[in-house]
């Protein structure tokens, strides 16, 4: 017996060796771009975004990173890099503007973003303290951009980093100034509120935030009407419900919290047919009046509505997530089949989807300013499939493109260094095989990826890919994510 428990307690001892050493271990660091920040760009048609036009073959020439000049014929020095464009389609890099970033995000996210052509990226959810071992911090977001400018690791730069979620329904009023002023003290950008806030909690918070001219984002709480919110400031709302929840004839009563013993099928139906198209017009004109910006992220109801799809939860682009992101992705799909069950849930869900798509296109030709976001573990490619949605709510490729890029930029008050390509703005840029005004599916076809001018070629790209993959596989990685979720001070609320 004491034989067998001295070999029990020795095989115990050693997988925590294991597990520690996998903790440990160092980090993989994905392939780097060339290292070079200024560069000629030869025979390039260039996109202007704001009018929806592909120029003839120009020249653009970049130095230290800024575009410094365009034109056709442009001479550079005999040692300068040139990128030979031979008639591709030149536009800004494209900004992600509801994502989320992890301690091995470096790993795991980031080279897929850069891969995909995305350059700039809104993160939605800091770490609630100085530290955390699984979400990043904003010190750590700031750290990777800087690196990224300057060649030394993969990342868009990070262009907005919101506060952990205000989410507790019994947090005070002042218990949230406190931690809003903490937030602020650390370095946030912005606020972020969530669903159970209460109305006065979320009236001081949105008080406080205006004081200091910081910008609160996220959701709709619940017990807060959008008319309300808007009114209040908020700068932007997230996902597709909010309309769906906002424009229908019980919507006073579901806030209220009167119909929460609805059957979900049955109120996602409701929300559908009982639509109140005039409430969503006054939304409409009070965020078009506001500035408010909206980011549907069309990507994560389109979950829901293919939770049963097998050609959706068989996607072959999951083998570019880690186990456990890979399990949690598909634990959600069947908790929404046992949520909204039969065909009959099946049915609710897509036709919530479409009512979602129907209502972004009605708020952007209301001039609600509509953005590109994903919200979602595998974000690089689903970026381009947000935009497809979004053309298949009504929008045009050039309109997607604009929200992508110049919009996106006008969002964070950036435009005089984003958005465009022009003389003196970062030279964040994608280079395409075909024309994205075409067909919005050409956003795929990527040749090349700049950021601050530095270089991922189409071998790079795949390297970088090749990266992703095999790091979604990796033993060290499974290792540190699973001692971050279970260290991490919010593991019980993700």
């Amino acid at each position: 017996m004491r034989r067998f428990l001295r070999y029990l307690l020795g095989m115990v001892a050693g997988l925590v060796a294991i597990f520690a050493l996998g903790v440990l271990w160092p980090s993989a660091t994905a392939p780097l771009p060339d290292a070079a920040d200024s560069r000629l760009i030869r025979n390039a048609r260039i996109i202007d975004v704001e009018r929806a036009i592909a120029g003839e073959p120009t020249d653009v020439l970049i130095k230290g990173g800024t575009i410094s000049r365009i034109g056709y014929g442009l001479r550079a020095a005999p040692d300068l890099p040139v990128l030979e464009a031979d008639g591709r389609y030149l536009l800004p890099g494209f900004w992600d503007m509801h994502t989320h970033a992890f301690k091995l995000s470096p790993q795991l996210h980031l080279p897929l973003a850069v891969a995909n052509g995305i350059t700039g990226t809104r993160d939605l959810m800091d770490c609630p303290g100085s530290d955390d071992t699984l979400i990043a911090c904003v010190a750590d977001k700031r750290h990777w951009t800087r690196a990224a400018v300057e060649g030394r690791m993969v990342s868009p730069r990070f262009v907005e980093v919101a506060s952990f979620y205000f989410e507790r329904a019994d947090m005070t009023p002042d218990q949230a100034a406190r931690l809003a002023a903490d937030y602020r003290a650390r370095g946030l950008d912005a606020l972020k509120v969530y669903n159970r806030l209460s109305p006065a909690t979320y009236k001081r918070l949105t008080d406080e935030a205006r004081l200091w001219g910081m910008p609160v984002v996220g959701h709709l709480p619940k017990a807060v009407s959008l008319d309300n919110a808007v009114a209040a400031g908020q700068r932007s709302f997230e996902h597709g419900h909010v309309f769906a929840r906002h424009c229908f004839r019980d919507a006073a009563a579901w806030r209220s919290g009167a119909l929460d013993a609805e059957v979900p099928t049955a109120l996602v139906e409701r929300m559908v047919t009982h639509y109140d198209a005039a409430a969503c017009a006054r939304a409409f004109a009070q965020m078009r009046e506001a500035g408010t910006s909206f980011v549907p992220t069309h990507v994560t109801r389109e979950e829901d509505a293919r939770a049963r799809d097998p050609a959706f939860t068989g996607d072959p682009r999951l083998a570019f997530l880690d186990p456990l992101s890979r399990w949690a992705y598909r634990d959600d799909l069947k908790s929404t089949v046992v949520r909204y069950p039969a065909a009959r849930g099946e049915a609710a869900l897509r036709g919530y989807f479409e009512h979602g798509l129907a209502l972004t296109h009605a708020a952007y030709r209301a001039g609600v300013p509509v953005l590109v976001g994903t919200d979602t573990a595998i974000g690089g490619f689903r970026y381009h499939d947000e935009m497809a949605l979004l053309v298949r709510a009504g929008l045009s490729p050039a309109e997607v493109l604009r929200a992508a890029t110049l919009d996106a930029a006008r969002y964070a008050g950036q435009t005089h260094r984003h958005g465009r390509v022009a003389v003196g703005n970062a030279a964040d840029l994608v280079l395409l095989e075909a024309n994205p005004l075409d067909d919005i599916a050409h956003t795929r076809g990527l040749y090349a990826v700049l950021l601050a001018g530095r270089l991922y070629d189409r071998p790079r790209l795949d390297a970088l890919l090749d990266f992703t993959r095999a790091q979604a596989r990796s033993p060290v990685n499974a290792t540190k994510l699973v001692w971050g979720f279970s260290a991490s001070s919010v593991n019980g609320e993700l």
